[in-house]
C-alpha cells in the first residue's frame, strides 16, 4: 500500500497489512538465508503489472517501513535505527508479472 492510501486507513485495517508485510519478509529473509548482519542498506522497488499502477517514487513507504520491520523479526539486524540500518534507496515502479514489492538488502562492513 502507498502512502497516500494509508491517509484513509482504518488503523485496524493498517495494523493488519503491516503484521502480514512483517511475516512474509520475514519468511522470505528466512528462505532465502540472508545472514545476520551488522548493519544493512536497502534498496526498494514497487513492482506492477502494468502502469495503471505507477506510484511516486517512496509512495511505497509504509510497505517498505513493515517490510523492514519482517527484516528484524528474521534476525538479519538487531534493530531498524541509524546504526543498523544506513539509508534506504527507493526507485521507480518496476513493470513486471506480479504487484508487489522488491527489497535488495545489502549488508554493510562497519568498523569499531
Amino acid at each position: 500500500w502507498t502512502v497516500n492510501a494509508e491517509r484513509s486507513m482504518h488503523h485496524m485495517t493498517r495494523a493488519k497489512r503491516v503484521r502480514a508485510v512483517r511475516e512474509e519478509f520475514c519468511w522470505l529473509a528466512k528462505l532465502a538465508h540472508v545472514p545476520r548482519c551488522e548493519a544493512v542498506t536497502v534498496d526498494v522497488w514497487p513492482l506492477a503489472k502494468d502502469r495503471r499502477w505507477l506510484q511516486d517514487v517512496a509512495g511505497c513507504a509504509p510497505t517498505a517501513k513493515a517490510a523492514i520491520d519482517g527484516l528484524v523479526d528474521a534476525g538479519v539486524i538487531d534493530d531498524d535505527d541509524e546504526t543498523h540500518l544506513l539509508w534506504v534507496r527507493f526507485h521507480p515502479t518496476l513493470i513486471c508479472k506480479l504487484d508487489g514489492i522488491r527489497l535488495e538488502v545489502t549488508p554493510i562492513c562497519t568498523a569499531r
